[in-house]
């Protein structure tokens, strides 16, 4: 019986959702994966694969490198996958497409002057509300108030399709502006860009979930079946 006198109390304050750096999910990854297989020919996983043993194991008498646990014990370590080109990410498209359309293609910087946000800032409360006001407002600028840029028409096309007047912008070139945005003006629009940069919305590595999330399965002919998500990982190193 545990001695409830024993037990802490804690209570949570908050909870903050953020993404993920490159830098942070090369620094969880347990191993960077290069090869486009799962097992060898002995059905023993490949190093450097999806089943590599540095991210843990399903199958009994197989040890965890990183851990040395077994299948019941070892947690699971991610891996991660280096892109070779940069990859918008579809659900923060839209968060994209804000950031491009309210700051300058030239600077980085918010296309409205220290006056126009203090005023905006003091009439709303919400971030969304801030967001929706800065957007309708910068809708009418024509010229970069810092730098005097002109600035041209931001396209958006679902799901991650972006256009300067009418030509495309390349995943690159989305990440390039996006990373020009000052850690200031990011604070203006209500952003912590200590956990939330907006160029990390475009992916360069991508984190692979370990080997116990998606685990694979023996059919009754014996043959190894794999996880669908093991799959698509397996397609995009392939690609």
């Amino acid at each position: 019986m545990i001695d409830e006198s024993e037990i802490l109390e804690n209570y949570i304050k908050k909870i903050k959702f953020t993404l993920f750096s490159p830098e942070m999910i090369r620094k969880m990854s347990a191993v960077k994966l290069f090869v486009a297989d799962i097992y060898n020919e002995d059905g023993y996983p490949i190093e450097g694969g999806f089943a590599d043993l540095r991210m843990g194991v399903i199958d009994p008498g197989l040890r965890c490198k990183t851990c040395g646990g077994n299948a019941k014990t070892c947690p699971g370590h991610f891996g991660s996958i280096e892109l070779i080109r940069p990859v918008i990410h579809p659900e923060f498209a839209p968060m994209i497409n804000m950031f491009l359309k309210s700051t300058c293609q030239s600077c980085g910087r918010i296309l409205l002057t220290k006056e126009e946000l203090d005023e905006i800032k003091g009439e709303l409360v919400t971030r969304d509300e801030m967001i929706a006001s800065v957007l309708a407002r910068v809708k009418k600028v024509k010229k970069c108030p810092h730098c005097g840029a002109e600035q041209k028409e931001i396209k958006f096309e679902r799901p991650t399709s972006f256009y300067e007047d009418d030509k495309p912008l390349l995943p690159t070139e989305v990440r390039d502006r996006l990373a020009k945005i000052s850690d200031d003006d990011l604070r203006e629009l209500g952003f912590d860009p200590e956990y939330s940069r907006p160029e990390w919305a475009v992916l360069t590595v991508l984190l692979v979930p370990p080997v116990n999330v998606r685990p694979s399965i023996t059919l009754e002919t014996g043959e190894r079946s794999e996880d669908n998500l093991t799959y698509k990982l397996v397609e995009i190193l392939r690609i």
